[in-house]
């Protein structure tokens, strides 16, 4: 871990560097030095290839680590993998509180390869709690804005740090972050120790130990996708594996910490303990780095992982094994590391309760094909022929679902008590027989009541360029005129719902009324194309995919028929119908529409029964350039089986103009989709996703 900065724009009153024991801080430079990079850039490389190591990570941390400036931290994760060469795999990571990132930062530190995690104790009044500007100001909107800026860039986007604060409820944390889609999230309890007990806990001694397993018990029964790294390492350590955090378990030292006037230091957060209580000998100018590795300070440390080192009451314990001491820092006293952490009762409480939810739901495992959350057949799902059924099914409870979320918006509109016209047509639309049922299979409606339901609970909620959404009440106004009138056919085209384009920001163009007329005629000729092939597709499509938006993306090459869906817009398939100044061809079109509706065929299993299990873990995929994480991995290959049929019935019709076109796409779809089934046998799927997988392989070969 490389502090580059060592000051910060946030004052939070629980930050171990700038509010406990240890005051080093105020003695360091703001800045890690250029001489300072250049040193341990070189002591880097000499001890990779010293240790033999295949990889390593440097971890860019302060203090606040965008006070360097994005430029200076690009040019030093450059140095950084110069020096080390090609022998080792690198991993650079970047941990910020969000408020210096801008669209412009997350694009260089993406393409650098920087990975980033972001500081964020959950909704606004879980983050103000103590995440404030040294005048008591809220961070939570700028944080908010990043966070939002991190979701569009997942290849960047490592996870969030949030502190827990009893005071919050466990489920309102779970929810804020599964609704936020997060990656990855770790849990941390305040740091304390026996000297400054956690806060609030002598007033009432139970107050973290209720928390912790009931934030246990609303994961594992409600938010298993999401992944908790807390509470998975604990699972981890009841299984008997390595926890792979310093909280659970038995362990080694992996991490050393460089300070910004180059000196060596161990865990960082043992700041909490005492003055200096992190000190190492020697700097990145005068000391190898083989040399602190081997240090009697941090074998020291070492020893307090192992079971030889704990205190006697430890040593004695029959959940040893699984908690391993605690974080070290936590067993601090005035007999110094000797002591079980200060979390010992809430530790032993839930690992205790763990064992026993863990041995509850062992269960005979179902038969293969059938998902968790989905009773239907799976080869049936894939085929649109044979899924009508199930399709539907699935499309009336993800409609239920949304209808709920717009009733709740409306509501909320409605008790904001103010006297516009969007209150009064959200009035109008509650007492309005079906009207929500019908408004609910709008994509446009849908992505308009979450960011209403986001503003109720004090999230500040953005578009993909980062801009703010706001509330719009005169929403509701423009949804009640869309009652009046014949039902539009499904999909609507390229409507002036402002809640189709507004979750994009600037970020995609949408084409003018005329192109729109001038495109009109070619969806309807790519519809029947479709319909032409397989009708039981055509059907299935209209009935999941209720609006097509002409779109162009303006970072993309002119020459490049671009598509997505976004599963914040459900329903809606974006395309692109221009290429060269021209309309694109109409086979063209089609593929596009295929690709996303089986995204959207995709998506409404996942809502279900998820196909791959929360990982850190990216991969290639043989259609992107960057890595992707398994279910990115496994979408394509959904889509790419259909696209595959699509393009063999193309080389069927015999056209002149497509036969190489359709001859090549089919060849080069069969090759990357045996690679990627390759790589998706190593990712972790659920029993869904291995199921679905054998349905697509072998729909690969026919």
């Amino acid at each position: 871990m490389v502090k580059v900065a060592s000051r910060c724009n946030l004052d939070c009153d629980y930050c171990y560097v700038y509010h406990h024991a240890d005051q080093t801080w105020l003695s360091m430079p703001r800045l890690l030095s250029p001489h300072n990079r250049e040193a341990f850039a070189t002591r880097l490389a000499c001890y990779v290839a010293d240790a033999g190591l295949q990889r390593c990570v440097v971890v860019l941390h302060g203090g606040e680590p965008l006070l360097m400036g994005v430029t200076e931290l690009v040019a030093f994760a450059a140095q950084l993998r110069d020096a080390v060469g090609v022998s080792a795999q690198l991993d650079i990571g970047l941990q910020t509180n969000g408020l210096l990132l801008t669209p412009e930062a997350l694009e260089e530190l993406s393409r650098a390869g920087i990975g980033i995690s972001l500081s964020l104790d959950g909704p606004k009044e879980a983050n103000d709690l103590h995440r404030t500007s040294r005048r008591g100001r809220s961070s939570f909107d700028q944080t908010y804005r990043a966070l939002q800026l991190l979701r569009s860039a997942p290849d960047a986007f490592a996870g969030v740090i949030a502190v827990i604060d009893p005071r919050i409820p466990p489920r309102r944390l779970l929810e804020f972050f599964s609704e936020q889609q997060v990656p990855r999230l770790d849990f941390l309890l305040p740091d304390a120790h026996h000297q400054r007990p956690p806060p609030g806990r002598f007033e009432r001694p139970d107050l973290y130990e209720k928390w912790l397993i009931e934030a246990f018990d609303l994961w594992f029964d409600e938010y298993p996708t999401l992944e908790v790294r807390t509470f998975e390492a604990l699972l981890d350590a009841v299984a008997g594996m390595p926890s792979q955090t310093d909280a659970f378990g038995f362990g080694d030292v992996s991490l050393i910490t460089v300070e910004t006037d180059g000196s060596y230091h161990d865990l960082d957060v043992l700041k909490v303990v005492s003055q200096g209580a992190t000190r190492l000998h020697g700097t990145v100018s005068d000391t190898p780095i083989a040399d602190v590795a081997a240090s009697p300070a941090l074998a020291a440390h070492r020893a307090l992982l192992s079971k030889e080192g704990l205190c006697h009451t430890c040593r004695n314990c029959d959940v040893v094994d699984v908690c391993g001491g605690g974080s070290v820092p936590h067993r601090f006293g005035v007999n110094g590391f000797k002591n079980p952490t200060v979390y010992c009762k809430e530790m032993r409480a839930l690992i205790q309760h763990v064992h026993s939810r863990v041995a509850a739901s062992l269960v005979v495992p179902a038969p293969n094909g059938a998902a968790v959350g989905y009773a239907g057949e799976l080869r049936e799902f894939e085929c649109a022929e044979t899924s009508h059924g199930s399709v539907a099914a699935l499309w009336a409870d993800a409609t239920a679902a949304q209808a709920t979320a717009l009733r709740n918006a409306l509501l909320f509109l409605v008790n904001c008590n103010d006297q516009s016209e969007g209150t009064a047509a959200a009035r109008v639309l509650l007492a309005t027989p079906n009207a929500i049922d019908s408004l609910a299979q709008s994509p446009g409606a849908v992505a308009w009541s979450n960011a209403l339901l986001a503003k109720e609970s004090g999230r500040t909620l953005a578009a993909v360029d980062g801009s703010v959404l706001e509330l719009d009440a005169p929403y509701a106004q423009w949804l009640l005129g869309t009652l009046h009138g014949s039902p539009e056919p499904s999909p609507v085209v390229h409507a002036a719902d402002p809640w189709l384009r507004r979750p994009f920001g600037g970020a995609i163009h949408f084409e003018s009324p005329d192109v729109m007329r001038g495109a009109l005629p070619l969806l309807h000729e790519a519809l029947g194309i479709l319909q032409a092939w397989r009708p039981a597709l055509a059907h299935e499509l209209r009935m999941i995919c209720r609006a097509v938006q002409f779109i162009r993306d303006p970072a993309a090459d002119p020459d490049k028929i671009v598509s997505f869906s976004d599963n914040a817009v459900p329903g809606a398939l974006y395309v692109s119908v221009v290429q060269r100044g021209g309309l694109i061809d109409a086979y063209d079109l089609a593929d596009s529409l295929l690709h996303e509706y089986r995204h959207q065929k995709l998506y409404l299993l996942e809502r279900v029964a998820p196909v791959a299990v929360p990982t850190a873990q990216k991969v290639v995929s043989p259609w992107r350039q960057d890595l992707r994480p398994p279910s990115g991995l496994f979408h394509a290959i959904f889509v790419f089986v259909e696209l595959r049929r699509f393009w063999k019935y193309v080389q069927s019709l015999d056209l002149d103009r497509l036969n190489r076109r359709a001859q090549n796409q089919v060849m080069d779809t069969d090759a990357r989709l045996r690679d990627a089934f390759k790589t998706l046998a190593t990712c972790p799927l659920t029993s869904t996703g291995r199921s679905l997988a054998a349905v697509l392989e072998t729909a690969a070969q026919e």
